[in-house]
């Protein structure tokens, strides 16, 4: 199954999710229930990271996979290369 993980250790905050965004794990401590108002965004920013890394991780399995909709937004695309194996690259 290929999943991504994302977090932000300073809000206390941990996504895993699918290609497409599917959340599959959430995990939040005692910082993260003191953002208030701010832990929906900081959740779905760290979703969107994770997103791009699972989708990229797809594509780098099955081909290109944007007519799916679950290409990597160009503003991640070196985020999520810092991520990839090496032995994936090609």
């Amino acid at each position: 199954m290929i999943t991504a993980h994302a977090h932000d250790p300073d809000r206390g905050v941990a996504v895993e999710v699918g290609p497409g965004g599917a959340l599959r794990d959430l995990t939040l401590d005692t910082r993260a229930l003191r953002l208030g108002p701010d832990l929906a965004r900081a959740v779905l920013d760290l979703v969107d990271a994770a997103t791009a890394k699972a989708n990229a991780r797809a594509a780098g399995v099955l081909g290109d996979l944007a007519a799916l909709g679950l290409a990597v937004p160009a503003r991640q695309v070196e985020a999520v290369e810092d991520t990839t194996p090496t032995t994936w690259r090609v």
